[in-house]
């Protein structure tokens, strides 16, 4: 994949209208089309605009959550699988991450529907797995959507590999990854605001 390019004057100037603009209660939807329009962004900027602008609010209620992953052995870990494997996925081919305001990395590819169907899906689940075995958690739950294409392939998959990396824990596919994340009361791996919030 060829480096990303872009004016970084452009983008700080967008930033800080659309940082200014979210402190002012405006929807982040009315801002990534305002902001977008304005500046000409191509369609990564605008999803960088939408989800790594964030309020100094935010960024002090996530600080807060967040812990070190030092601190998660012994410890239940909830995994959004596929939110970190497009992670995962945009560094091993060069796409564009970004560390967001939060001090979160997020990728810009938006794979979703297509996502498992790339071809290093199963190199990077394996790179998941290590890191997620060396960080020694009692429990660890990988959630996928179920309605994504060879999601419970991917499930079973985690569940041979986590069997063979000696880790206690699964793989399930849901109807709200979201929703469950949420719910189940774990340590969540994730770097999707609604989840995070």
């Amino acid at each position: 994949m060829a480096p990303y390019s872009l004016d970084l004057t452009t983008l700080r100037d967008a930033v800080l209208d659309a940082l200014w603009m979210l402190e002012r209660g405006y929807r982040r939807e009315v801002i990534r089309d305002i902001i977008g329009d304005k500046y000409k962004l191509d369609k990564k900027l605008r999803s960088l605009i939408y989800r790594c602008v964030h309020t100094s609010e935010w960024i002090s209620i996530v600080k807060n959550k967040s812990i070190e992953p030092s601190k998660l052995r012994g410890r239940c870990l909830a995994v959004d699988f596929l939110n970190v494997l497009g992670t995962v996925l945009s560094a091993m081919s060069g796409g564009l991450l970004v560390k967001s305001l939060d001090g979160f990395v997020r990728d810009l590819s938006e794979l979703h529907a297509s996502i498992l169907k790339q071809p290093d899906a199963y190199k990077a689940t394996t790179i998941i797995l290590k890191e997620t075995a060396s960080l020694a958690p009692f429990m660890v739950i990988f959630l996928l959507e179920a309605n994504v294409s060879y999601s419970g392939e991917f499930s079973e998959f985690i569940r041979e590999e986590l069997e063979r990396f000696s880790v206690n824990g699964t793989a399930l596919t849901c109807r709200s990854v979201d929703s469950e994340l949420i719910k189940i009361g774990y340590i969540v791996a994730t770097s999707d605001a609604p989840v995070m919030a």
